[in-house]
């Protein structure tokens, strides 16, 4: 294998570990009740905006061609996904429907200390790091939601499945999960790609693998929290 396949055999290995991590496990095993499925419908819409402010950071450092990519990857993100009709955003406030969320639910959120941490820390390595570095930390979100990577499925696809077991809400109804499990991968493969044109040296690889260890300790730590909040609601 060439430094590129060792470092994508590498990724894929990491967002496989993450589903048997402490924080992973313990999150998954919280039994979902409507309240707590409110909750976390909530704060995933707050996930997708940190996922803006991040993207938008990476950008900003990147060549010219990555530039491009992420230009194309945020306007599913921001502007409209075709297989919406509308943007993510305003995709998980309209699935918050189901579970009877009204718009200024999100508009009155706020962000529990131990996610809000979370968040701030990923706005540092995209700010602060090398831009592979903060390129790979944003990608690696995508790649750990990749069902063609992760085995048994990425994240959406197994918070869906939730709802449908615990709560009888078909995956198909909550929609922002049901688009992400397929965006994602796709997502996930188009950023893939330039690391094939960019990482060319061990040093390359190492702010590779840098920003997609941070990254995961990170999510490991959000996924922590919202278990620990979860918990905590009736």
């Amino acid at each position: 294998m060439n430094i590129v396949e060792e470092l994508s055999a590498t990724l894929d290995e990491m967002v496989n570990d993450q589903f048997d991590s402490q924080e992973f496990k313990s999150f998954l095993s919280v039994p979902l009740t409507l309240e707590r499925g409110r909750f976390y419908v909530i704060q995933n819409a707050l996930y997708t905006s940190n996922r803006r402010d991040c993207w938008a950071y990476v950008q900003g450092s990147a060549p010219l061609e990555v530039k491009r990519i992420i230009w194309e990857h945020e306007s599913d993100e921001l502007i409209n996904d075709p297989r919406a009709g509308m943007d993510h955003y305003a995709l998980t406030v309209k699935q918050g429907e189901v579970i009877g969320l009204k718009p200024e639910d999100f508009e009155k959120a706020e962000t529990p200390p131990m996610v809000r941490s979370c968040f701030y820390a990923w706005h540092h390595i995209a700010l602060r790091g090398h831009w592979l570095t903060a390129y790979t930390s944003s990608h690696m979100l995508e790649r750990r939601n990749n069902g063609k990577i992760v085995r048994g499925g990425g994240m959406s696809f197994r918070v869906g499945k939730k709802f449908e077991n615990e709560l009888g809400i078909n995956l198909k109804r909550m929609i922002s999960l049901d688009v992400h499990v397929v965006a994602d991968t796709e997502h996930s493969e188009n950023i893939s790609e330039m690391f094939q044109r960019y990482v060319k040296t061990p040093q390359d690889r190492d702010l590779v693998l840098q920003g997609a260890r941070d990254s995961m300790a990170i999510d490991r730590a959000y996924r922590g929290a919202l278990g620990y909040y979860m918990e905590r609601i009736g």
